[in-house]
């Protein structure tokens, strides 16, 4: 008996594909047969992967060097300066007191009226003062009557005294011819002897009054020396500006009580302000006068004023527990921003350079007598000796090895050392 053909049976039921393993996946034989060259693009990307990474790795592992500060060499004006602490003040007669106690009667100014010398600025007044002035040129001018009374009288005496004198001479020869009597003879000797003393007392009298000589004075000089001294004080009650200039510090009202020596007002030439400053023991042989002055304020930041050194004491002496020497200065102040009395930074320049080649300070080192420097070279710092000449504050003169187009490096944490390798962190941004 045939049989026909049974039933197909799936794959997936127990029948196994000749093309897959036992697991049902693909055989090699059959996934090469699928895909093509897949195997070895896959290596390529591979290789070209490890490549890549090992670029990467050994620019991480270079050595970038140092990262260092930098500045170029270039030309600029240098200033060689001492600083030094100053004060305004106000200039010799600019501060006006008053020599008596006074009271405020006229206000003749204002405040930052610009005035002339001479020109009246306060009246003050003291009647004490000035009744005592006018009894002072009264008592003057009754002794100056005293002294020409007691002279013409002196001068009369002295002329009678004469002519009794010629009589009596005359009536001696007169008696000893009989021409007159002995009465008439003894008359006139009693006449010379009074008119004698009233001429001594005369010249006396005049004498008194005109002192005794010796270099003392006399009554007459001491009555006119003190109606003028009183005339001065009470003049001097009209206070008048010294000079040119601004006037400040007036009294607020009339009627103001005043004391002796108090500032009744001041004057200043803005031309012209006066300052004295205190130099450092170390810094006073190389301060002259005529050399340059910068001042600044703290009150005015951003602006700057100029003088001119006019003296310097060569004493020393201790303010605050430094040894120094005062410095006279005048300041130009055109505009009048500075007040009088403040506290103001100075800089006296004892040297000065335009285009001069210079460099960071703090980019100098020091070997001995050897003064270096270490030049940003190609990523690379060179050890550069250099010669100098003005030194600055904070910028040095170089005269000799190095150009206007070299780059210095300037000092960091690290060490520098000829020849290491360095990247300058200027240029980042």
């Amino acid at each position: 008996m045939e049989h026909g053909p049974g039933p197909a049976i799936p794959c997936g039921l127990g029948a196994r594909d000749p093309a897959t393993d036992k697991m049902g996946r693909m055989s090699p034989l059959t996934e090469n047969s699928d895909t093509g060259m897949r195997p070895a693009w896959r290596w390529a990307i591979a290789l070209a992967a490890v490549a890549a990474l090992g670029a990467l790795v050994a620019a991480v592992a270079r050595p970038k060097g140092l990262s260092v500060q930098t500045a170029a060499v270039r030309r600029s004006n240098l200033l060689v300066p001492v600083q030094c602490d100053g004060t305004l003040e106000p200039p010799p007669g600019g501060e006006l007191r008053a020599a008596d106690a006074a009271t405020v009667a006229e206000l003749l100014a204002k405040n930052g009226d610009r005035v002339a010398s001479g020109t009246p600025l306060v009246r003050l007044e003291n009647a004490d003062l000035s009744r005592r002035a006018l009894d002072a040129r009264s008592e003057a001018l009754r002794i100056e009557g005293e002294h020409a009374a007691a002279a013409a009288d002196a001068d009369e005496f002295e002329r009678a005294e004469k002519h009794a004198a010629r009589v009596y001479e005359a009536d001696a020869r007169l008696l000893a011819s009989g021409a007159i009597t002995r009465m008439t003879y003894e008359g006139d000797e009693l006449a010379l002897s009074q008119a004698r003393d009233r001429l001594r007392a005369a010249r006396a009298r005049l004498a008194a009054l005109e002192g005794a000589g010796k270099g003392e004075p006399s009554r007459i000089e001491l009555a006119r020396q003190s109606a003028a001294d009183l005339d001065r004080r009470v003049a001097a009650l009209t206070v008048r500006a010294p000079g040119d200039g601004l006037v400040y510090g007036l009294p607020r009202r009339v009627g103001e009580s005043v004391a002796v020596g108090q500032v009744v007002a001041n004057v200043i030439d803005p031309a012209h302000r006066r300052l004295r400053a205190r130099v450092d023991q170390a810094d006073l042989p190389q301060t002259t006068a005529g050399q340059r002055l910068l001042v600044t304020f703290d009150g005015l930041p951003g602006e700057r004023w100029e003088g001119t050194v006019t003296f310097v004491d060569p004493g020393l002496r201790d303010v605050g527990g430094r040894e120094v020497g005062e410095v006279l200065g005048e300041v130009a102040d055109p505009k009048a921003k500075l007040p009088s009395n403040a506290a103001v930074d100075v800089q006296i320049v004892t040297g000065e350079k335009s285009g001069a080649l210079v460099i960071p300070r703090a980019s100098l080192f020091r070997d001995g007598n050897r003064r270096y420097v270490y030049v940003f070279d190609a990523g690379r710092a060179r050890r550069q000796d250099v010669t100098v000449g003005l030194l600055g504050l904070s910028e040095v003169e170089v005269v000799g090895g190095l150009a206007e187009k070299d780059t210095v490096i300037l000092p960091g944490a690290t060490a520098l050392s000829d020849g290491v390798r360095v990247r300058s962190a200027n240029a980042r941004g």
